[in-house]
């Protein structure tokens, strides 16, 4: 699901410099992961290693493609604000909060603009498959919660059952082909959570499975 909104954004062609953005991006992810579990924590030696790997590997891959791509640098504040929200919820006990979770999905759906503007195409052209990949995973992060954490909440049940039907709509403004995979969703959304606690290994399969669908959608949308 982390790389919808980047294989998404490959749809508008590939440059050599979208390899050391992938390698930057996950391991950037990855360095955010224990950096904030040692904000959480407040003991950075327990994770000092990853954080110094990972930093140093993603500022590395990341270097050569802000120098040859400058206007990269204009999402720079945007991930600097959604970061500092990270870090206040964790600080905060609200690092599993569903606001935390839409703040990390936009991250990630900002790769959608990132990865055509890396080939040095105007980001602009990412936005309607930036949405559309918002869209999906924010409906994630209210569906898993819904079976999972907030299995059996009736308000969570309903929250999430009619954000996916405003984000069907929305999807079908955009593209009218988008009704598949968004009922989809909205399907899952309504139907699952009611039945028998599933085990997280199915939740992630059949979310998985979903965004595969999603992804085939984003990549036949019309430019």
């Amino acid at each position: 699901m982390l790389l919808l909104p980047y294989l998404a954004g490959l749809r508008f062609g590939f440059d050599w410099l979208h390899i050391p953005l992938l390698i930057g991006w996950l391991t950037g992810w990855l360095f955010s992961y224990h950096a904030l579990l040692a904000v959480k924590t407040r003991r950075f030696a327990r994770v000092r290693r990853q954080v110094l790997v990972y930093g140093a590997v993603s500022t590395t891959m990341l270097l050569p493609v802000v120098v040859l791509r400058p206007p990269l640098l204009w999402f720079g504040p945007a991930f600097a604000v959604f970061l500092a929200i990270n870090v206040v919820m964790v600080r905060g006990g609200q690092e599993r909060a569903t606001v935390n979770g839409i703040v990390s999905v936009t991250m990630a759906s900002l790769m959608a603009m990132i990865v055509p503007a890396t080939a040095g195409l105007d980001w602009a052209i990412g936005i309607p498959i930036a949405v559309v990949a918002w869209l999906y995973l924010v409906s994630s992060v209210f569906y898993i919660k819904s079976v999972i954490r907030e299995y059996g909440s009736v308000p969570h049940r309903i929250a999430s059952t009619v954000y996916h039907g405003v984000s069907l709509v929305i999807a079908v403004l955009i593209w009218p082909w988008l009704a598949v995979p968004f009922g989809i969703t909205l399907a899952r959304a309504v139907g699952l959570p009611t039945r028998p606690r599933m085990r997280v290994p199915m939740v992630g399969g059949i979310e998985v499975a979903v965004s595969l669908v999603v992804i085939g959608f984003l990549l036949a949308m019309p430019a």
